[in-house]
């Protein structure tokens, strides 16, 4: 008969040390996508490329992104103070937000754009929502590839 016997030692130990590693690398590998969706639904992403609404720049420049309670990013190019108001206390959430007075008004309704808008060329309501559907998979394919480096798989 046929005996043969592995030492699979070694994987397990790799598999431990994974383990371990993978739920700060989970968090990172999202704050590193939270951040690059953040930059998609600002200016517009390569499968979606409504933006928001502008006319001083104000609405455009109140983006912000968290992961579970940390603010991980704000609109590049704009000292928004007002920007990091909302969150999740779940630690892997990731929310993103745009938080100007009238952002519900300029997202939510069925908002006619203004002449500045309209000049932007594809500026207008439902940009938020529109990029959640358009970018979902590329969202997760930075996750997945962040989340590899940082585990030093890839």
């Amino acid at each position: 008969m046929f005996s043969m016997k592995l030492d699979t030692s070694e994987m397990e130990r790799k598999l431990k040390e994974l383990e371990k590693k993978s739920p700060e690398a989970l968090r990172k590998a999202l704050e590193i996508a939270a951040i690059q969706f953040l930059t998609w639904s600002a200016n517009g992403s390569s499968k979606e490329s409504r933006k928001p609404p502008i006319r001083r720049g104000f609405l455009r420049g109140s983006g912000s992104a968290f992961v579970g309670s940390k603010l991980v990013g704000l609109v590049r190019g704009h000292d928004n103070k007002e920007a990091n108001r909302s969150y999740s206390d779940n630690p892997l959430n990731v929310t993103w937000g745009y938080n100007s007075e009238y952002a519900t008004k300029m997202h939510e309704t069925n908002y006619k754009p203004g002449p500045f808008s309209a000049q932007d060329g594809d500026a207008g309501n439902k940009w938020l929502e529109r990029h959640l559907s358009a970018d979902r998979e590329l969202f997760m394919k930075v996750v997945a590839i962040e989340f590899s480096k940082e585990l030093g798989t890839k």
